[in-house]
């Protein structure tokens, strides 16, 4: 979407928002109607549900969120597809457990505690799993009447074509809502990627189910954990050499993007330093992980690229008018689209830390109007960061005061602009 340059671009993003809510509560009422009208049918003898209440425990223990698509989806996707054939209504049950499971560690990571899965994104989680699991019970169950017509000498070829069908049922089925969910915020990806780790994840799923029926849930477990993973291990071993190169390379290419940004004003330059400065001690306070400290230093330093988007005059200019002071507010979200647009040169997640950190706590700033947590935290220690250190030095037009009074104008906006959890904090570190 082009920016317009002023306030208008905001309310034009807010339906973002808006659609996220309405996709996020028809997915649950579809999920709701399936629980509904097919209510799951659970084997509840004890053969059956010690071995569910095992691999729950598994899942609940190890399920977590990852950068890259393929370390997410194949083991889910294994796990998932096998409990489909060996547990049936029960895969619900799992499912919805591990979407719990990712999006707790996701809460947790962005520095929140269990409290944050009450959230609509939680909702969104746990109805697409359900949706998932209806769609490969359909799957199997459809695919067990038609072994019935086929000879039996072909049994083993036909149970392996129908266990590929179910991993590929559910991780299609999941990855088209979530797309949509990106499609709507803007950051589609491309499904047709994944089919490779769909049919690979499924053929483990497949393993799966074999070693259960020969040897029970302990063989399982060992081929999970000893044979699958050495695979995995033999496989990361095996492109090591050309990830070292790809790190290489992505970090000179980001030390290039450092050192075109010192290409700006001074002033600029020094102030994005000092603003990295506050934002990493904040980060260090509440315990975030040293990659995404580092992550956050990188996206504190260049939260003003957007501007080179701007002309000289809106840029460095003091009596702008009205239309002028709103494109100048456009900074961030150009910043965002930059960053995107070079995403084989710098962190993908960093993109929306720049986008959203003058995003306000209770909703009223751009470029989204996003509000409280579902402001990235990253944006939110930015946001409070850049302005602790504009009070301090008249930057950007900023009356100049002492430190007290630069807190003092945090805290005036505690709950409005800014977290007060973070303003707090910051008072803390500087006091």
């Amino acid at each position: 979407m082009a920016l317009a340059g002023d306030h208008a671009q905001s309310q034009r993003e807010s339906w973002r928002e808006i659609a996220t809510q309405v996709y996020v509560y028809c997915i649950t009422a579809i999920a709701v109607m399936l629980l509904f009208l097919l209510p799951p049918h659970l084997d509840l003898r004890l053969a059956t549900v010690l071995p569910v209440i095992l691999v729950g425990a598994f899942l609940a223990a190890m399920e977590r969120p990852v950068k890259t698509s393929t370390t997410n989806v194949a083991p889910l996707t294994a796990i998932i597809s096998a409990s489909g054939v060996v547990f049936g209504a029960w895969t619900i049950v799992l499912a919805v457990l591990s979407g719990i499971a990712i999006r707790l560690r996701i809460v947790l990571r962005e520095g929140g505690d269990w409290r944050g899965l009450l959230s609509p994104l939680t909702l969104g989680q746990i109805s697409t799993s359900v949706i998932a699991a209806y769609a490969i019970l359909g799957t199997w169950n459809g695919l067990e009447r038609l072994f019935r017509f086929l000879p039996q000498s072909i049994h083993s070829l036909t149970m392996f074509i129908a266990i590929i069908c179910v991993g590929l049922t559910w991780q299609t089925v999941n990855n088209f809502f979530v797309n949509i969910y990106q499609l709507i915020n803007g950051r589609p990806f491309l499904l047709t990627q994944l089919v490779r780790i769909g049919i690979v994840a499924s053929v483990y799923g497949y393993l799966l189910v074999a070693t259960y029926q020969f040897g029970g849930l302990l063989a399982t477990a060992i081929f999970y954990t000893v044979v699958v993973q050495i695979k995995v291990v033999q496989d990361i071993l095996g492109i090591t050499t050309q990830l070292h190169k790809l790190e290489k390379a992505q970090d000179q290419a980001q030390g290039l993007v450092r050192d075109l940004v010192r290409f700006t004003d001074t002033e600029d330059v020094e102030f994005s330093g000092e603003v990295q400065n506050i934002s990493q001690m904040i980060g260090r306070r509440l315990g975030m992980a040293k990659t995404d400290i580092d992550l956050l230093a990188m996206a504190a330093q260049l939260h003003e690229i957007g501007k080179s988007r701007l002309s000289a005059r809106i840029r460095i200019g003091s009596a702008l008018n009205a239309r002028e002071t709103a494109q100048k507010g456009t900074y961030a979200r150009w910043g965002g689209l930059m960053v995107r647009a070079a995403d084989a040169l710098l962190p993908n997640r960093i993109a929306d830390w720049i986008e959203f950190h003058t995003e306000h706590y209770d909703g009223s700033g751009y470029p989204r109007g996003l509000k409280g947590e579902s402001i990235p935290l990253a944006s939110r220690i930015i946001g409070v960061a850049r302005d602790y250190v504009r009070f301090l030095t008249g930057y950007d037009g900023a009356e100049r005061v002492e430190k007290e009074k630069a807190l003092a104008l945090l805290r005036e906006g505690s709950g409005t602009l800014y977290d007060p959890k973070i303003v707090s904090l910051l008072s803390e570190l500087v006091s």
